[in-house]
């Protein structure tokens, strides 16, 4: 007997960052993302590309739209992001990666 596994994506992250930025003026240590709406893809674009028919299956993050589409969902602005400690930059890709590959 084989049990399915599904995969829930949350509806709202609060991710914290290993090095705060400035936001507003506001020093921020944590940003509070949202689930992206069809409204952010029309005006973003899908910020991961995945490619389930390689082999092995690929994810791939274009990080000017990983940005602009983390800017929106936590209400930040995007200049804001681009100063993200790298670490941080690459963590946040991947924690929203989710809201934006099919569940399979």
């Amino acid at each position: 007997m084989s049990e399915e596994v599904k995969t829930e994506v949350k509806s709202d992250i609060e991710f914290a960052l290993r090095t705060p930025i400035l936001a507003y003026g506001e020093e921020i240590s944590v940003l509070k993302i949202r689930k992206p709406m069809g409204a952010d893809l029309v005006a973003v674009g899908n910020p991961v590309k995945f490619s389930p028919f390689t082999s092995p299956p690929t994810v791939e993050h274009d990080y000017p739209k990983i940005v602009e589409m983390a800017a929106r969902l936590a209400n930040v602005p995007s200049s804001s992001l681009t100063k993200l400690d790298p670490e941080d930059l690459i963590t946040l890709a991947w924690t929203i990666t989710p809201f934006f590959v099919p569940a399979l």
